[in-house]
């Protein structure tokens, strides 16, 4: 599997500015990462249409915006196209020896723990919003795919208490961080292949007041 590599945090958050789009790399790469694993066609461009409402109240995306947005979407759509495929197509014994990682777009290692803390929370919720968007529904989803909906939504109240130890909670976030992709591989493996998964996600009238959510 290739290695697919995420841009930096800082310059696509400097981009989204820039073009005036209202969202932070966390949030515009949880969201598009919600939405190939709820079964967003990889080709083509149907990421536009939510973006736009998602991110700019509705407008058209100008070419700059739909550039920087388009580098996000290209890497989680490479990344976890790359990890469906090789899911549905190994056998037991290559899966037992591949590697499965999905990246998060969040602040540098190096960057301030609550900085990172807050974008952990943007990231998790926005996938679930992401999957909300591509017509999954909670409560028809399996029993594995619900827990992986759960701890998502439990690891987005998450944050980091000034007045506690920051070395531990380093630690801790650093473990929480690590769980993730476990709950995106299980969500990308049933859903993204499920009966009816919708290639092209209606959002009318969605404004940043009323950001979707699973329903």
């Amino acid at each position: 599997m290739s290695e697919v590599k995420l841009p930096a945090y800082d310059a696509v958050d400097a981009a989204l500015k820039e073009h005036g789009l209202a969202v932070s790399p966390s949030e515009l790469h949880g969201l598009l990462s919600g939405m190939v694993c709820g079964g967003l066609a990889v080709d083509g461009e149907n990421w536009v249409g939510p973006v736009s409402d998602y991110a700019n109240e509705g407008e058209p995306l100008t070419d700059g915006a739909k550039a920087i947005v388009r580098t996000v979407f290209d890497v989680a759509a490479d990344e976890l196209g790359q990890l469906a495929q090789t899911l549905f197509s190994s056998t037991a014994a290559e899966l037992a020896d591949a590697e499965f990682n999905v990246s998060l777009l969040l602040p540098a290692d190096n960057a301030d723990l609550m900085l990172r803390a807050e974008a952990l929370s943007e990231w998790t919720t926005n996938f679930i919003s992401g999957l909300g968007l591509m017509g999954v529904e909670k409560a028809k989803l399996s029993p594995d795919v619900t827990e992986a909906v759960s701890v998502l939504e439990e690891i987005s109240q998450l944050g980091i208490d000034e007045d506690e130890d920051m070395a531990e909670q380093a630690q801790l976030f650093k473990n929480v961080v690590a769980y993730v992709p476990e709950c995106v591989l299980t969500c990308l493996v049933e859903l993204s292949q499920r009966p009816g998964a919708v290639e092209e996600p209606a959002v009318p009238g969605l404004g940043q007041d009323k950001k979707p959510t699973l329903h």
